[in-house]
């Protein structure tokens, strides 16, 4: 039996939260390294974790998809893995040559040419002189670099950096590849050829570790996963499941980021996010799950309550309650309007009321989504008062499927395909068969 290739055992790693701080103790723990002692384990004034504990284990073949939304320790991670950093805490065990990516032209000499940084880069990636000669006109050519090859690296655009790094990080065989989020850099003729590369390494027995913002890009790749939320991790699990927690973390986060941005000052003319003629006004919304519990976060394809706090100082014959979904990306993907959905007005009796909008079959995709709200009379032809995005919404990933398309559509549609045969169909077919 194999031995694992890579073995990551309780690392923690910690940052000054200042330049004074981690001067100081950076110094003091370079005397510490030096002298022989032992490093302290906890945190000092001033400290934070930017990992803390995180265990795996990784056999020849794996890919392992890392995610975590910005400041989350994605790439303190993979420098760690890459020798850049030491860890603080715990111990880290790689086994065979390591073939790195972390950033756009990360350890290049920007006055040589890109001739001589492949020499350079080579070596320090383990390879010998006679095997980088061997490999050198692949890696140009995989790097669609040709005639600018011996042109200062200074001068490379971002793109070209990246091919070039990719290239040689690639085509030596590594037995362990690290990618760090810059195969989002250049075109997709090349991005298509590097997962084309990154699919036949990992057929060969190379271990990939992908740090990735992309779940779909983890889920072509990665057949397994970890998510890294502050610094911490609830270990490795199965790519799809990896990729649905991270966007529940991404959308809550969103979702607190939007949140914030709430007012409550009225206005009485249009333009402000609270506004109306002051016949009646919403002073409370709740956002409630189908058995009545208030929520922040429903599932995939379940229903949920809006329930609507008024204070009418008039009262109102012919009363419309209108609310307005918006997505993150596209405004007014759907209206719930009493009048157009039932044909009815609403009688609004002056004083204290509360409405319940009971959204049945919402057929929203995983998301943010945001409500807002208008009192009508259909007489007059000026709002009794609205409010824009006066609640908020996570639709999450449902567990039976990962739905992982374009993150900008929002509305599921309930579709048949027909004159083809799915896959599951076929499977299906042919378990009976037995």
């Amino acid at each position: 039996m194999s031995k694992p290739s890579v073995v990551v055992a309780g690392v923690s790693k910690k940052f000054g939260l200042s330049l004074k701080s981690a001067l100081k103790y950076g110094l003091t723990d370079s005397v510490r390294r030096m002298s022989g002692l032992a490093m302290k384990p906890g945190l000092r004034t001033g400290e934070f974790w930017a990992l803390h504990d995180i265990s795996f284990l990784l056999e020849p073949g794996d890919a392992l998809g890392i995610m975590g939304i910005n400041g989350s320790g994605k790439t303190t991670l993979l420098r760690v893995l890459n020798g850049t950093y030491s860890p603080d805490v715990g111990r880290v065990t790689l086994r065979g040559r390591i073939g790195a990516l972390i950033a756009a032209g990360a350890g290049f000499s920007p006055m040589l040419s890109g001739r001589e940084n492949i020499y350079i880069s080579g070596t320090l990636l383990g390879m010998t002189p006679s095997e980088i000669r061997k490999k050198f006109d692949e890696i140009v050519d995989f790097a669609e670099l040709g005639e600018f090859i011996d042109m200062p690296v200074r001068n490379y655009s971002s793109g070209m950096s990246v091919r070039l790094g990719f290239a040689i990080a690639v085509i030596g065989t590594p037995q362990i590849l690290l990618v760090d989020e810059v195969l989002a850099v250049g075109d997709i003729a090349f991005q298509k050829k590097c997962f084309e590369r990154i699919h036949e390494l990992k057929s060969q027995g190379t271990t990939i570790l992908l740090v990735s913002h992309a779940p779909g890009q983890v889920w072509a790749v990665c057949n397994r996963g970890i998510v890294i939320h502050r610094g911490i991790t609830e270990g490795v699990t199965s790519v799809e499941d990896a990729c649905r927690t991270y966007e529940h973390h991404n959308a809550l986060e969103r979702l607190n980021s939007e949140s914030s941005k709430r007012t409550n000052a009225v206005s009485r003319e249009y333009g402000g996010a609270r506004g109306g003629a002051g016949t009646a006004s919403i002073t409370r919304v709740e956002v409630l799950d189908e058995g009545g519990s208030p929520t922040s976060v429903i599932g995939y394809a379940k229903g949920f309550i809006l329930r609507y706090h008024l204070a009418v100082n008039e009262r109102i014959e012919k009363g419309i309650l209108r609310v307005l979904v918006d997505s993150e990306i596209h405004k007014a993907i759907a209206i719930i309007d009493n009048y157009e959905i039932h044909n009815e007005l609403i009688e609004f009796q002056a004083g204290r009321q509360r409405v319940d909008v009971h959204v049945r079959t919402p057929n929203l995709r995983p998301g943010v989504y945001s409500f807002s709200a208008a009192i009508i009379d259909k007489d007059v032809g000026v709002h009794m008062f609205y409010e824009q995005n006066h609640a908020m919404l996570v639709v999450a990933q449902p567990d039976h499927i990962f739905l992982y398309a374009d993150f900008r559509a929002s509305v599921q549609l309930d579709v048949e395909y027909m004159g083809v045969q799915l896959a599951s169909t076929i499977s299906a077919e042919n378990n009976e068969e037995v």
